[in-house]
């Protein structure tokens, strides 16, 4: 026990330390690989499924199910791969300069961490630490694109503390309180020359003749909450409906601008200065899942789940500044976006489980307001894991998935008049591993 107790405590380290980084890999920037288990059947049967402890963040009441305290440690690797093909104008029709950004993509760990604690009676305590929502993309300095975006780094991180009570062998419910910490980092390069053309410098300064860095940073801490419910209409059957809130965050952050002769005139005049504030609203989205699980045999067990994400929170991004820089605004628009998945457990081996699974996500994004901060678009996901039990107190799994974006188009306008045109090519490979500890 001591032995156990240790390397638990050692992978919760673990997790906190690596939350730091996340990529999305669901629609929009939402993150579904808290489970490797789920992932291995690609989301499918996650609010509903026996013996995944992720239930914590997925759904509490189906932590109901479980008789043992359990502790659960999941990591994904996601790799990432996205490339720009296509060019642009600035406002005065001369095509932009630069490259094709490179690959914008990334490598990241997405980590989850995962406690059930059943009291008897039938209540039962759970915790979770995950990311359920993040995204990274960046592009070479200089790009033709630079005016739109460089660097885009959100990330989330989900402590979640949820209670389940079972009324009946057919019925128990959970709910959830979640605690969720939002940082952001954006950056893009500004068309000083652009602007100072605009104000009557023309032809002193040009588009494109005097480019400057910009960078946002900022984040904030606020509360939510979930709830779910677990039906089972026989012993071999778990329906489980899981609501998640939207999470309103308040972000106070700073502008960092600068260096070019552009800023340093407009600087002067008392707009992009170096270091002042800049605060934004954003709300991480309502979630709405339902998940079947049905066991068709003592070794067969078919799942699927519907999800519903309400990305309609999300119409645009208004960055206020501290001193006479314009608001920056950015349109997206989006519209609430539905996941389709159905997986499979074969138990072939009384100490081994195969899982497999398909699903389908709609882009909340438009082909009219798609920028290259997140060049989204509807997803195909096929997944395939391996579980392996070698005793009653210790459970091991791995996964591997693939995503196929559908290919997304940009024909985006940043807010100095330049217009970017073209489209990408996707795609992503998930690696992933668990274990879990009864005690």
């Amino acid at each position: 026990m001591r032995k156990s107790n240790m390397t638990v405590s050692t992978l919760a380290i673990a997790v906190v330390a690596a939350l730091a980084c996340s990529q999305a890999m669901a629609s929009g920037f939402q993150i579904r690989e808290d489970s490797i288990q789920a992932t291995s059947r690609a989301a499918a049967g996650a609010g509903s499924d026996w013996g995944d402890a992720a239930v914590v963040a997925n759904n509490p009441a189906a932590m109901s199910l479980f008789d043992k305290t359990t502790v659960q440690t999941d990591l994904t690797v996601i790799d990432l791969k996205g490339t720009f093909a296509g060019g642009g104008n600035d406002f005065l029709g001369h095509p932009l300069t630069g490259g094709n950004g490179g690959d914008a993509g990334d490598t990241a760990p997405v980590p989850a961490f995962h406690a059930i604690l059943p009291f008897g009676n039938g209540f039962t305590l759970g915790a979770s630490l995950t990311a359920p929502f993040g995204l990274k993309t960046q592009y070479e300095p200089g790009w033709v694109g630079r005016y739109q975006a460089l660097k885009s780094d959100v990330k989330t991180v989900d402590f979640t503390l949820a209670g389940a009570y079972k009324f009946s062998d057919m019925f128990s419910v959970g709910v959830g309180l979640i605690y969720q910490r939002f940082d952001a980092e954006l950056t893009s390069t500004i068309d000083g020359g652009a602007i100072l053309a605009a104000k009557g410098m023309f032809p002193v300064f040009q588009p494109q003749s005097s480019d400057f860095f910009g960078r946002i940073k900022g984040n904030d801490s606020s509360w939510g909450w979930d709830v779910g419910l677990l039906f089972r209409p026989t012993a071999n059957t778990n329906i489980g409906l899981n609501y998640r809130s939207k999470i309103n965050h308040n972000i106070n952050g700073t502008a960092y601008f600068g260096p070019s002769a552009a800023q340093g005139f407009l600087s002067a005049a008392g707009a992009f200065t170096n270091g002042t504030s800049a605060v934004t609203r954003v709300a991480t989205p309502s979630v709405l899942n339902l998940s079947i699980s049905q066991k068709v045999s003592d070794t067969f067990t078919i799942s699927g789940s519907i999800e519903r994400t309400n990305w309609n929170s999300l119409k645009n991004l208004v960055v206020a500044f501290g001193d006479a820089t314009p608001n920056s605004v950015e349109t997206f628009d989006w519209k609430a976006s539905t996941m389709f998945a159905i997986g499979f457990d074969w138990q072939f081996d009384p100490h081994w489980t195969l899982r497999a699974g398909y699903s389908h996500d709609q882009t909340p994004t438009n082909n009219t307001w798609r920028d290259p901060r997140l060049p989204d678009n509807n997803r195909n996901l096929y997944a395939i894991g391996l579980g392996w039990q070698p005793n009653d107190n210790v459970s091991w799994n791995i996964g591997f998935s693939h995503v196929a974006i559908n290919t997304p188009t940009v024909n985006d306008m940043s807010a100095t008049g330049s217009t970017l045109l073209g489209k990408y090519s996707a795609n992503a490979n998930l690696f992933g591993v668990s274990a879990a500890f009864h005690f």
